[in-house]
């Protein structure tokens, strides 16, 4: 009994490690229009890089095969080729086509090999190392036609070799359904790039708008990351450069890194990492030293290494960037949306890299969590930025409405300086105005003020009516003193005139000038005949009762005065009012001096 459970462990085995046991599908009428491989597939794990088609089937080599585990599509980066193997079976009485896709973009060398049932063999070659062209359905997934003769089987061996991450999901399907199945995926694809663009050009025109750097650092990310994400889902190869195949694994590195370096610097400068954590900003700098020393080493290095290391990059920017955004949080609230939108972009990109590198099983979900996590991210994101929009423009407006009133304040601050310095030189025009109408002697007014104040007078008495006088003063006998006691003694006595008539007429309506020389004048506006007698009167005798002591003289003095009234309704006219007032002070002097003569219209009395 032991050894009959043996040879039946034994044959299952065997029949375990027979191509023909497991890796079998068969084509008929219940047979999906699209069906997955993978149960059927066995895989040859880190083949020789020298091994062919003979070395495989070899019995030693075959009895290596092992069948795919249930999703088991991804392989890491791995050194070698791979092989995988399947057998297909029409059981239909008529003529079927299929087409074999491998649901990955990124594979250099990709060979599939036919064995035929009578064991003609025939060879197939592909790749993203080959021009586009060479493709049969005009799909960014590498794709062989396939024929089968009615009842007839054949088996495949796909030797696959790549420096990108390993990746061999593999599907037979009509080439009908296959292509109508990916018309959806074509146009979510282009909705998906279509916001992207719009995205970049939208911060363009933001930046253009407000110039601030965020929106161009965001705009150059958006379109390298598009450009990146073209590059992976072979679109790039398909619609951009079929014909260089060369340049579309170059553009895939160089894509990969300027999408970092940008998204680092966008994070950065959104993110005010300079001065808010200068720590992180130095590891981000650091990294994206090292992202551009990647994109240079793209260019000579080999794709495996780039690769392999921007991949590693990535994963360790990620936490950096979110830890940098959780950190700003509490004192930057742009922080927040920031941290929320890159977390499920970040997200999406680590299950990418992760699927990438063989930890994750690659299924439509981890396959696409690039553009889900960055779908996601741009409207997030893009609410942060509007969010920030809002701020800036809070802020400029709390500027400038602090600035206005600033402004309004300085400006209303000078208004009162300019005020003051006009009322200043108002004031310093008037003394100035007042000092060119004083005489510099005795501190009277001059002529030119009599003649100002005196045609303004005459004008005030014709309007209003009313009667004035004019009075000429004359000192007797000024040349003589001059002479015997000298000008300085002359100058007192000057002076000393000039405030016993100050003095006299204090009291009065008066304006009081020297008129030149030795001569004076008094206005007396609004005043009769008696009054200004009166007030002529005083003067002539306060000059008379106040000697002049000047030591060591004593000077009497006396004064000539020429006195003409204007009565009540007479018209003024200041010169001839001046001629009249003179003509009578040379009376005065001709009649003895140190006297009165009055004058008034038609009149003159002593």
């Amino acid at each position: 009994m032991k050894l009959l459970r043996a040879g039946a462990l034994a044959c299952l085995l065997l029949l375990g490690a027979c191509p023909d046991a497991d890796a079998r599908v068969l084509l008929d009428a219940g047979t999906p229009p699209v069906l997955d491989l993978t149960p059927a597939t066995q895989v040859l794990e880190n083949a020789d890089h020298a091994a062919d088609l003979d070395a495989v089937r070899a019995p030693g080599t075959t009895a290596r095969f092992r069948a795919l585990a249930p999703g088991e599509t991804t392989f890491g980066y791995a050194q070698g080729a791979y092989w995988f193997r399947f057998e297909v079976e029409n059981t239909l009485p008529e003529a079927v086509r299929r087409v074999l896709v491998i649901d990955y973009a990124l594979l250099d060398h990709v060979t599939l090999f036919r064995i035929d049932a009578a064991g003609t063999v025939t060879r197939r070659d592909g790749g993203d190392r080959t021009p586009f062209a060479t493709r049969d359905l005009a799909d960014r997934h590498l794709n062989f036609l396939v024929d089968f003769a009615p009842r007839a089987s054949a088996t495949f061996y796909l030797r696959v070799e790549s420096q990108s991450s390993m990746q061999v999901p593999l599907l037979l399907a009509d080439p009908r359904a296959y292509l109508a199945g990916q018309l959806t995926s074509r146009l979510l694809l282009g909705l998906y790039y279509g916001i992207l663009v719009a995205l970049t050009l939208y911060n363009l025109l933001l930046f253009a708008s407000v110039r601030d750097g965020n929106f161009l650092w965001y705009a150059l990310y958006g379109a390298s990351y598009c450009l990146m994400l073209l590059c992976l889902n072979g679109l790039a190869f398909q619609h951009l450069w079929p014909q260089w195949p060369h340049w579309g694994n170059l553009a895939t590195l160089l894509s990969v890194s300027f999408s970092m370096i940008t998204v680092m610097q966008f994070s950065r400068r959104f993110l005010d990492l300079a001065r808010r954590a200068p720590l992180f900003d130095l590891l981000l700098r650091l990294c994206m030293a090292f992202a551009l020393a990647l994109a240079l080493a793209a260019l000579v290095a080999p794709y495996s290494v780039v690769i392999r290391l921007q991949t590693l990059l990535s994963l360790a920017v990620a936490p950096v960037i979110l830890i940098a955004a959780f950190g700003s949080m509490r004192s930057y609230a742009p922080a927040r949306q920031f941290a929320l939108a890159w977390s499920i972009l970040l997200i999406g990109t680590m299950i990418y890299a992760a699927v990438a590198l063989g930890i994750l099983p690659k299924v439509p979900l981890t396959e696409y969590s690039i553009q889900i996590g960055s779908a996601a991210e741009m409207i997030l994101l893009s609410l942060a930025l509007a969010y920030r929009i809002n701020a800036l423009t809070a802020e400029n407006e709390r500027i400038q409405r602090e600035a206005r009133s600033e402004l309004e304040s300085r400006v209303q601050a000078r208004t009162a300086d300019l005020d003051a310095a006009l009322q200043h030189l108002e004031d310093a025009n008037r003394r100035l105005d007042d000092f060119s109408r004083r005489d510099g002697l005795t501190g009277l007014y001059n002529r030119r003020h009599l003649d100002d104040a005196l045609a303004r007078v005459c004008r005030d008495v014709d309007a209003q009516r009313t009667p004035m006088a004019l009075m000429m003063i004359d000192i007797d006998h000024f040349k003589s003193i001059n002479d015997r006691y000298g000008h300085s003694v002359g100058d007192a006595c000057l002076r000393a005139t000039a405030a016993a008539l100050s003095q006299a007429v204090a009291n009065d309506d008066a304006i009081l000038a020297r008129y030149g020389g030795e001569e004076f004048a008094i206005v007396l506006p609004h005043i009769d005949a008696d009054a200004a007698m009166a007030v002529a009167e005083r003067v002539r005798a306060g000059i008379e009762q106040r000697p002049i002591l000047t030591d060591p003289h004593r000077v009497d003095l006396t004064i000539s005065i020429g006195l003409h009234i204007v009565p009540t309704g007479t018209p003024c006219e200041a010169q001839d009012l001046l001629r009249r007032a003179d003509a009578r002070l040379y009376a005065a002097k001709r009649g003895g001096r140190n006297r009165i003569e009055i004058s008034t219209y038609g009149a003159s009395r002593k």
